[in-house]
């Protein structure tokens, strides 16, 4: 229905030229709504304690690891994508000539025909074409399939050994403090665990404080493998972390939410068995990168940047 309206209203405009221009201001002015969010002001901020969950040390299993699809990714979208761009070039063909009747009985007949198919009808169906298209690809239809029994054998062989040596609760907290504390040097980190209401600061819990009223808690860390279910099939690892930025208020005595902070690690596509060839010795290769790179990714965007770093950054070619 947004297709539709958008392709309308940029129709109904008084000509062509107008008919480019609103859709362009259309498409900038959506752009430009959701490209900025304010980060926190952490100028004031000393001290912020890390928080891994109990959670943060749950034993994996191959049947959380690995999920296989009936198609690819790049299949899903280009057999999307062509759909829907079928589907809006119907769309806006119709839409035109809708118009188009709207200037009178002879739009479709006689010397009119081709004005009408030129200034109504074609463009019309170029412009719906091309959104139904985008739309079309941003589409997720792929379904999920049962992984074979062999395929979680093979993966549960080498997870106990890549989980003592990347992913255990103490390698998890001490390369968490090395990267946050490198992304962000002017701000004290330090370990902290829950303590009732609020957060701890140290290892062990020590009731009445002394507290952090600015806590990094981890909220998810998954390494997960997908792609299409073959025999051998080719698979992408990911790894994923976030965590949630909160802020104590003494008022209510609660911790609210005060930023999310998310990074994320995406392999190139191996067949499942180079993956666990030699004792997993790729996978724990690509694992240790992973944590590295989806780790930094989060904690660069914990500060906020100065105008002049934003600056700095902005380039003409930027997307709005």
């Amino acid at each position: 229905m947004n297709t539709i309206t958008t392709l309308t209203q940029c129709l109904d405009s008084h000509s062509v030229r107008q008919f480019g221009a609103v859709c362009l201001l259309g498409l900038l002015a959506g752009g430009c709504a959701t490209s900025y969010e304010p980060k926190p002001d952490l100028t004031s901020v000393e001290t912020i304690g890390v928080v891994l969950p109990d959670g943060s040390s749950q034993t994996l299993e191959a049947a959380d690891v690995i999920e296989l699809y009936n198609v690819t990714k790049r299949q899903d979208t280009v057999r999307n994508s062509a759909v829907g761009a079928g589907a809006g070039t119907v769309a806006g063909g119709a839409l035109g000539a809708a118009v188009a009747c709207m200037a009178g009985p002879c739009a479709f007949s006689g010397p009119w025909l081709p004005v009408t198919l030129l200034l109504f009808v074609v463009p019309g169906m170029v412009v719906g074409g091309a959104a139904g298209g985008v739309a079309g690809a941003t589409v997720d239809t792929q379904e999920q399939v049962e992984v074979a029994p062999v395929h979680l054998y093979e993966v549960n062989k080498v997870l106990p050994a890549l989980q003592l040596d990347y992913l255990t609760r103490s390698d998890v907290e001490e390369r968490t403090l090395r990267l946050v504390r490198q992304e962000n040097p002017t701000i004290k980190f330090v370990p902290a665990v829950p303590d009732g209401d609020r957060y701890s600061l140290g290892k062990a819990a020590q009731p009445g404080g002394p507290y952090t009223d600015v806590n990094l808690v981890l909220s998810e860390l998954r390494v997960l493998f997908a792609g299409k279910a073959e025999n051998d099939p080719r698979v992408t690892l990911t790894v994923h972390s976030q965590w949630t930025l909160t802020r104590y208020d003494a008022a209510t005595n609660l911790n609210n939410a005060w930023d999310v902070l998310a990074g994320g690690y995406e392999s190139k596509k191996h067949p499942l068995s180079e993956w666990l060839a030699d004792e997993g010795a790729l996978l724990k290769a690509q694992v240790n990168e992973g944590l590295e790179e989806s780790l930094t990714n989060a904690f660069s965007d914990l500060v906020s940047e100065t105008e002049e770093e934003k600056w700095a950054g902005f380039s003409t070619n930027d997307s709005f």
